[in-house]
């Protein structure tokens, strides 16, 4: 969903930013995309009665295949993310939330054919989407050839009663991707703060992971992430793009941005799960830069620049600084 949010940190708040985990999902495909294919991906922007002009320009500014719904009856989904001490987040809805289901897609068919799609839900919803979007394309004599499923579990459902409904279904997902914190609460366990520990509950997921080159993607905050596959089981680690703190200024929307870069790399790339990681780890750092979204321009060449830089120089300082992934 594309959100209007307000965010509370211990000292200040800040509010009327541009969200969403959808807004943030598709920030990761843009930024992959680049201006070429911008248009290849897309959702939906339900936009209510009082979205502010501001955040309207910022939205048309990504030239997404974005599908702009508009509503003078309701309002924009708005929502409250507080953080603590230890960036621990949470999150409430402000107004009614206008829920993206497939039942949207049926109204744009074109959709239905997409190469990936990214869910954020429970794992009863995960398999009934994968469900749906099946039917509905048999319905309307659509062809969908397996496209790749990249999961996110919400924070809520990661527990250990629900433990046994996820594993049952990851046999459906390509890429399985919670924060290392909400991985550890499948299994009533603290979110871990070591490398050991992120490995240990990332491999636990594995077995139960039979689609041919799938995964699983744990994201492990300032520890960067670490990938265990199918066809690689031994954990790889990609490093956190910023090094200390000095130009993280706001973590909302990373995971999703993450995310939505790994998925869409993921197919350009045939499936490489190192190039995804690497450049999802990216796209994630210039996430954290500012409160919203990262600044889009255009450079001298027409090249897209994010916060003044070309995505392909923070590629290549990347792999300087972590040259046994070049």
């Amino acid at each position: 969903m594309f959100i209007i949010d307000e965010i509370n940190f211990p000292d200040y708040k800040m509010d009327g930013i541009l969200g969403g985990g959808g807004t943030f999902a598709i920030l990761g495909s843009r930024i992959i995309l680049g201006s070429r294919d911008s248009d290849l991906c897309s959702w939906f922007v339900d936009i209510g009665n009082d979205c502010p002009r501001e955040i309207l320009k910022e939205l048309r500014i990504l030239n997404t295949g974005g599908i702009f719904r508009f509503d003078d009856t309701r309002k924009c989904t708005r929502g409250w993310n507080g953080y603590n001490q230890n960036q621990f987040r949470e999150f409430k809805y402000l107004t009614e939330k206008k829920r993206v289901t497939m039942a949207d897609l049926k109204q744009y068919p074109v959709m239905l054919q997409s190469k990936s799609f990214h869910f954020v839900c429970s794992p009863r919803r995960c398999i009934s989407l994968i469900e749906e979007l099946h039917e509905i394309s048999e319905d309307l004599g659509i062809v969908v050839s397996s496209p790749v499923i990249a999961w996110e579990p919400i924070p809520d459902c990661c527990s250990p009663r629900n433990l046994q409904e996820t594993l049952d279904i990851l046999g459906n997902i390509d890429i399985f991707t919670p924060n290392a914190a909400e991985a550890a609460m499948f299994y009533g366990e603290d979110e871990p703060v070591d490398k050991p520990n992120c490995e240990r509950i990332a491999s636990s997921f594995l077995k139960y992971m039979t689609k041919p080159d799938s995964g699983i993607v744990l994201r492990c905050g300032p520890l960067g992430c670490v990938v265990v596959t199918k066809n690689n089981p031994k954990p790889m680690w990609f490093p956190a793009y910023h090094k200390g703190e000095a130009k993280i200024i706001d973590p909302t929307g990373c995971g999703n941005t993450f995310v939505g870069a790994f998925a869409t790399e993921f197919v350009k790339s045939r499936k490489n799960f190192k190039l995804a990681a690497v450049k999802a780890t990216i796209a994630a750092g210039l996430c954290l830069e500012q409160h919203g979204l990262p600044k889009l321009t255009v450079g001298d060449n027409g090249e897209d620049l994010w916060n003044g830089e070309a995505f392909d120089t923070m590629l290549k300082k990347y792999y300087i600084e972590n040259p046994k992934l070049a």
